[in-house]
This record gives C-alpha cells, structure tokens and sequence, in this order.
C-alpha cells in the first residue's frame, strides 16, 4: 500500500516522504492531544480513547533510548503545543506541526550530544 503525502503542504520547501509521515503523525498527536484535553474539561473520562503515536513519532525520529525523562519531556511538550492549535485554521495546525518537529530534532541533538 501506498500512502501519498505529496498533498501535506507543510512548509513552502520540499521534505523528504519520512519527514512527511513524521509531520502527520505529529500533526495527528496534536489534534488528537487537543481534543481529549477538551473533553477532559468538561468532565469525560478520556483515559481509555487516547491514541498512542508517540512511540511511532520518537521512533522515526531516531530516538534509540527511550528514558522516563524523554517520555515526561515528550508529554509535557505535546501538551504545551497542543494547547496552541487552533482547529479551524489548517495552516496554523502545519505550521505548529512543524514547530513541534524542530523542537523533537533539537530535543534529538541534546538527547545525542
């Protein structure tokens, strides 16, 4: 099966499809993220309806170790962007999509060096 990422518009340069596919994801974490935080505040119990791609978006990334620290770091930064996404404006959600996977190839750079 073939997945066509050509038609993301991430941002105005040319990505790799593996950076494509990362950016979905995260952009997919995001919504998702920001959702569940929603019902939360009105009182629904979401703990059993997350969905999981955190292990997909590190492991694409290159993140070999996978620390309690790297996760707590990981969770707290998809909150704090989560809480930046504004649902009806798909070119702000890209654009902190993005903002998200250059914080992941810093937090990489760190995590290596």
């Amino acid at each position: 099966m073939k997945i066509d990422l050509e038609n993301q518009n991430f941002p105005q340069f040319k990505l790799s499809t593996h950076q494509d596919l990362i950016l979905f994801l995260i952009k997919n974490e995001l919504l998702s993220t920001r959702f569940m935080n929603q019902l939360s505040t009105i009182g629904f119990d979401t703990s059993f309806f997350s969905i999981e791609l955190g292990t997909a978006i590190l492991s694409l990334m290159g993140f070999k170790s996978r620390t309690d620290a790297l996760w707590e770091w990981y969770y707290n930064t998809v909150d704090s962007y989560a809480t930046k996404v504004c649902l009806e404006n798909h070119a702000a959600i890209r654009a902190v999509s993005f903002d998200f996977y250059i914080a992941l190839q810093i937090k990489l750079h760190t995590e290596q060096g």
